[in-house]
């Protein structure tokens, strides 16, 4: 049975135009990965998420026809986000070193540096062994 989701919660001022940097800790420990429903003048719910799948508002996760399947869907949907936020990427700074990173899991973290490498194709081969493709 997937979780509850609140069903047009009440939500602060701002919040679906707010850049996530400059949401407060609050509204963060409130809402990051938490999906809500608002509900549609035609009787369907737009699930929504603020997840970092966009930047500056709630990620729009889908639209279901009724309640259990908007459940269904922020369940399915928020993992599958969250699986993909938490894949490791290559990135290069201006010296040309290379490191591996699991980008920041909210606005007022920082990415996670998993290795540093002098070549991509050193740090290609180090995610192959160490994050292999299922």
């Amino acid at each position: 049975m997937p979780a509850r989701i609140p069903l047009d919660p009440k939500l602060p001022q701002g919040f679906h135009d707010t850049p996530n940097e400059n949401r407060s800790k609050a509204d963060l420990d409130a809402w990051w990965d938490k999906p809500y429903g608002v509900m549609l003048p035609d009787g369907r719910i737009d699930v929504r998420c603020l997840n970092g799948g966009a930047w500056d508002r709630p990620t729009h996760l889908g639209v279901a026809n009724d309640y259990d399947t908007a459940c269904l869907l922020a369940e399915r949907e928020q993992a599958r986000w969250c699986e993909y936020r938490t894949r490791p990427s290559l990135t290069t700074d201006r010296a040309g070193s290379v490191s591996v990173v699991r980008t920041a899991q909210r606005p007022d973290e920082q990415a996670e540096v998993l290795g540093k490498f002098g070549s991509a194709d050193e740090a290609s081969a180090w995610m192959r062994e160490h994050f292999p493709k299922e």
